[in-house]
């Protein structure tokens, strides 16, 4: 068993548990059924955060030219919902706010997990993948009667899943979602997505940008806000980027929510004017994105627009964040990196303040060049 976990004892606990499970299990798997050929109904379960199921996007396309007539359903966390609605391959969306995935205060709510337990087993799904390879989501599952369950088991629940498929690290994202299709048959058919934006969305950004009444010249989304501390760049170099960023004539959105409280000059502030999917149609229409390793940068990457990404060493970025031809990704390769940490022990954060701005706008020239001065 292979489990992710970096504390021996961690792994010890979730070693004996699986043990047992795999003891107590034994008689109904040696009976176990076989992956469904013509399944009616397919639950995706991505229950984490938005970056996260941004790049679970194209395994619904996948699945609905694999199965045309079946009903394809998501189990999400509610932060994603809106942009799960502008999926054309997903029929139906259930949400909950998992207390695990929560950051901060975590808040367990029984209530709300019987309620989707409930509403799975009034499904009847007869195939489910859990994306992440959480436990609780393959317990969920478990408990939803889903018929065949295929995940990765790297947290634990292998004795829950009908296919177990062996966790590679040292992949991207969405081809690590893609492998637990191809494990059971199915093939990838197209790896872009499509979405669709409705006229309410469209108009809702339309006109905050005629009220707006900018200057007409090139323009730019600026997301310098991060899910933790590991992966935040200094304020003053984001002040020195908009202020280089200005010089080469660009009009400067900056996007995050109304919690995001760092202030910025010469900039259009629309911080918590949008919900995710009117902030889609917008970082689409603009056409050009900087931010740090977050949602909203998976969300312009997976769009195809031009996506400057600053990374830290928390993570490989090569592996968890949507990779397209138009997305540049800035970082530096430390001794630490990756620490897999939300805050630096270090007196200096390396990874993040060896980066300078004149990189960050190399990036900019590079990706459309002919905006920055020489």
């Amino acid at each position: 068993m292979r489990y992710v976990f970096k504390k021996v004892r961690y792994k010890f606990l979730v070693f004996i548990i699986d043990s047992l499970g795999y003891v107590i299990f034994f008689f109904p798997r040696f009976f176990k059924k076989n992956t469904p050929l013509s399944p009616k109904k397919i639950l995706v379960v991505r229950v984490d955060h938005i970056g996260d199921f941004v790049c679970t996007l194209p395994v619904f396309e996948n699945l609905k030219l694999n199965f045309p007539q079946s009903k394809i359903s998501v189990l999400i966390n509610s932060s994603s919902v809106s942009l799960a609605k502008l999926s054309p391959h997903i029929d139906e969306i259930i949400s909950v706010n998992p207390f695990w995935m929560q950051r901060g205060n975590k808040r367990l709510s029984f209530r709300e997990i019987f309620k989707v337990i409930r509403e799975l087993r009034e499904q009847n799904f007869d195939l489910g993948f859990d994306m992440r390879g959480d436990f609780f989501s393959i317990a969920l599952m478990f408990l939803g009667r889903v018929r065949y369950r295929v995940g990765y088991a790297v947290t634990g629940g292998g004795f829950l899943l009908g296919k177990n498929v062996l966790y590679t690290k040292n992949i991207n994202t969405v081809e690590r979602n893609f492998n637990l299709l191809r494990n059971i048959g199915v093939p990838i058919k197209k790896s872009s997505i499509e979405l669709k934006f409705s006229d309410e969305d469209k108009n809702i950004v339309m006109c905050m940008l005629q009220d707006l009444s900018l200057k007409e010249q090139k323009s730019v989304i600026l997301h310098p806000f991060a899910g933790t501390k590991a992966k935040q760049w200094s304020v003053s170099k984001f002040q020195e980027l908009i202020d280089q960023l200005r010089k080469a004539n660009f009009n400067i959105f900056v996007i995050g929510t109304k919690t995001d409280t760092e202030h910025y000059d010469g900039v259009c502030d629309v911080r918590g004017r949008f919900a995710l999917s009117q902030l889609a149609f917008f970082i689409k229409h603009v056409g050009f994105f900087i931010g740090l390793d977050s949602g909203p940068a998976n969300i312009a990457a997976v769009l195809d627009v031009p996506t400057i990404v600053i990374c830290s060493g928390t993570n490989i970025p090569e592996r968890w964040i949507f990779i397209g031809k138009n997305v540049k990704l800035v970082y530096r390769d430390t001794d630490c990196k990756p620490c897999e940490l939300k805050i630096c022990p270090k007196n200096k954060h390396y990874c993040m303040e060896d980066i300078g701005v004149g990189e960050v706008m190399g990036e900019v020239d590079r990706l459309i060049g002919g905006y920055v001065d020489k």
